[in-house]
C-alpha cells in the first residue's frame, strides 16, 4: 500500500509517500494541480455530512473521478492509496 501525503498548498514542494520501506519525496507537482486535488478532497470530506438520501453520492461522483485520475497518475498499476483527511 502507498500512502500519499499532500500538504503545504501554495508551494511547488511536491508530496511525500510511504510505500512500506520508508518515506519518499516526489517534487514538482504543479501548484495549481495540487490545490485542485486538495479542494476536491475537501468537497468529498464535506459531503459526508450530507444526510439526504443519495445527495452525498451525487455530490462526490464527478469529484471522486477527478481525484482518482490525479492520484492514479502517481500510483503504480494495481496499487492503492489511503486518504486520511
Amino acid at each position: 500500500m502507498k500512502f500519499i501525503v499532500i500538504g503545504n498548498i501554495g508551494s511547488d514542494a511536491g508530496y511525500w509517500y510511504w510505500d512500506g520501506t520508508g518515506w519518499h519525496h516526489v517534487g514538482g507537482w504543479a501548484i495549481e494541480q495540487l490545490a485542485e486535488v486538495s479542494a476536491a478532497l475537501t468537497i468529498i470530506r464535506s459531503s459526508t455530512q450530507l444526510k439526504a438520501p443519495g445527495l452525498a453520492e451525487a455530490a462526490t461522483k464527478v469529484v471522486a473521478a477527478f481525484v482518482q485520475q490525479q492520484l492514479g497518475a502517481h500510483i503504480k498499476e494495481g496499487g492503492g492509496a489511503v486518504i486520511i483527511a
